[in-house]
């Protein structure tokens, strides 16, 4: 038996202990990604507990102009609309693949492209912003 077969089988071992919702690793050419319904979230992303201040009116109203396109998945990110391009909702404006498949992002409203924040051929995690667009 390879080496490869012989780590992929004690990493699931583990894996399967771990009561994780998901796993995914690239090295190389060779990439793993394995999910299980209904486990548990990673505590390796669990969100600070951080006490918010109010936010000024100002704030508020530009965050309503603006949208995020996030990662649905963990994934890599393959490409983005340049910075500048218009979009109707809709429209396509991010593309990931995931195990060598590619997945459009939508924006959900009208705008324009103002940052793309995830660089191609990075691996991404779930719900990490990659797009950046101000409502029109």
């Amino acid at each position: 038996m390879t080496d490869i077969i012989t780590d992929t089988r004690a990493l699931l071992r583990l894996f399967r202990q771990s009561g994780y919702a998901d796993i995914h690793l690239r090295s190389g050419d060779y990439e793993l990604f394995v999910a299980t319904p209904g486990g548990g979230a990673n505590p390796l992303h669990a969100p600070v507990a951080v006490e918010a201040a109010p936010l000024p009116a100002i704030l508020v109203e530009a965050a309503k102009a603006e949208q995020l396109v996030s990662a649905p998945h963990i994934a890599s990110f393959v490409s983005a609309l340049a910075v500048g391009s218009a979009v109707a909702a809709g429209d396509a404006v991010a593309r990931i693949e995931l195990l060598g498949e590619p997945i459009d992002l939508c924006a959900d409203q009208p705008g324009l492209v103002t940052e793309v924040l995830a660089e191609p051929g990075a691996l991404i995690e779930y719900a990490a912003p990659l797009v950046r667009l101000l409502a029109a």
